[in-house]
């Protein structure tokens, strides 16, 4: 009997790695989506190497973006 329960909490732990993993796949391919959008609201800006407020505010309204998304998601 006890080498039954052993194996079921096995099993359960087992399980429950590999959901973990597919949550994290998952919501790294999510925070992947708003740096895309970041990159094509700045591909017309000639030099980043500075920068400027529009950057900045773009820079930070995707990692609202992310948040908002992993939120949602995890929930």
């Amino acid at each position: 009997m006890r080498w039954a329960i052993a194996r079921e909490k096995q099993e359960r732990s087992r399980n429950m790695e590999e959901e973990r993993r597919k949550q994290n796949r998952f919501a790294s391919t999510l925070v992947i989506d708003p740096s895309i959008i970041a990159a094509v609201r700045l591909v017309r800006d000639s030099d980043i190497s500075r920068p400027s407020p529009r950057r900045t505010a773009v820079v930070a309204e995707r990692n609202s973006l992310a948040g908002v998304i992993l939120e949602a998601v995890i929930h």
